[in-house]
């Protein structure tokens, strides 16, 4: 019982972070830190979306590695 509870506690974080990636960008304004090795090439326009874009692909597979724990015991639990 103890691990099912910690699996569903370790998935529910997990996902949200993955689902509500571009809040969470917006919020922390996780974007402006984010740097760009070719930013001379790319138009202001261009630059900002990609570095939005960057910054939701790591928060996105921050979320997922922090519900993959969740997803392997649901997996071994509810065999």
């Amino acid at each position: 019982m103890f691990l099912k509870v910690l699996s569903i506690l370790l998935l529910i974080p997990g996902f949200a972070c993955a689902i509500f990636s571009k809040v969470i960008v917006r919020k922390f304004n996780l974007d402006e830190k984010v740097e760009c090795n070719f930013e001379h090439e790319m138009s202001e326009e261009e630059l900002l979306q990609y570095k939005f874009s960057k910054a939701e692909v790591n928060v996105k597979l921050g979320g997922m590695l922090l519900a993959l724990p969740g997803i392997i015991m649901v997996l071994i639990v509810f065999k």
